[in-house]
This record gives structure tokens, C-alpha cells and sequence, in this order.
């Protein structure tokens, strides 16, 4: 990548991915996370380093369950139009294979319903092309006047 303002992303993480840095301490303390705006949502990825891993030398679940819960929250936000965290209600998540150190992992929420309150959302990480992990979850949707300021998107010219 060339240009102002462009990162240097390391080997290994696919063209169009860009750094993700939320306002959010425990993000910045697991990731690195990565994001590539795509025309129905974003896609949410990370490389596995060693600290992502188990003894088995797999990612480790709970990493595996970040991103997904990530991925879902992130793609609830596009579908709102807020970009504020929407809780997690419930996420449940099934482990179909374990990505080693050095894989790309990646995946996109499909929004399956929306109401006034809830978001049901799916996703499956992905790694070389193979599902490694299901999930599905609910998400809150943030009530808009009790955003904080400081998270608020200024609003922008016409």
C-alpha cells in the first residue's frame, strides 16, 4: 500500500484490509483486528500470531468466539447505522476446525432479522477458504440518545 496516510499491514493479511482501532481497550489488547468495507457490510479478519494460540498450537477458542462476537457486532452497526457497540444478548458458536499459526481468519455478519430492540445476525470465520467456526447471536440496538458524545459520528456536509 502506497499513499498518505497508509498502514504497512504485515504479510499474510489479504489486499483491501485495512487496521481496525476502535475505542476499545480489550480490542487493542487481542488483536491486532483488521476490516475491509465491502458493498453489504464489513468483513472482519485477523492473522493468527502465536499469542492467539493454544497448546495445540490452534487458535484458541475464546480468540475464535472475539472475533466472531466482533464480526456480528460490527455488521449489526452497518445495518443500524450506528457505529456504537451493540451488546451481545446471547452468541452461541460451533468449532468446525482449528486455523494454525500464520492463517488469515475472516468473516461478515448476515443479518437474518431485525426488531425495534434485537438484531439476529450469523457469520462463519473463515480461513484458506474453509469454515473454521459457526456462529449466531443477538445484539441490542443502542438507543441513539444515550450515546455518548465522544463516540458519536459528526454528521456529515451535503
Amino acid at each position: 500500500m502506497s499513499g498518505e496516510g497508509a498502514a504497512i499491514l504485515p504479510a499474510g493479511v489479504p489486499e483491501g484490509f485495512v487496521a481496525f482501532n476502535p475505542r476499545d481497550d480489550f480490542v487493542g489488547y487481542v488483536g491486532p483486528l483488521y476490516i475491509k468495507p465491502e458493498s453489504d457490510g464489513l468483513r472482519v479478519g485477523f492473522l493468527i500470531d502465536r499469542r492467539h494460540t493454544n497448546p495445540m498450537g490452534v487458535a484458541h477458542g475464546g480468540m475464535m468466539m472475539t472475533v466472531a462476537d466482533m464480526a456480528l457486532g460490527i455488521g449489526c452497526g452497518y445495518v443500524t447505522g450506528l457505529r456504537f457497540p451493540h451488546p451481545t444478548v446471547s452468541l452461541n458458536c460451533d468449532f468446525m476446525r482449528g486455523p494454525k499459526l500464520g492463517q488469515f481468519v475472516e468473516g461478515k455478519a448476515r443479518i437474518a432479522r431485525r426488531t425495534r430492540h434485537f438484531i439476529f445476525a450469523n457469520c462463519e470465520l473463515t480461513a484458506d477458504g474453509e469454515v473454521m467456526l459457526t456462529a449466531s447471536g443477538v445484539f441490542k440496538t443502542p438507543d441513539p440518545a444515550k450515546i455518548p458524545a465522544i463516540y458519536r459520528i459528526p454528521a456529515q456536509p451535503s
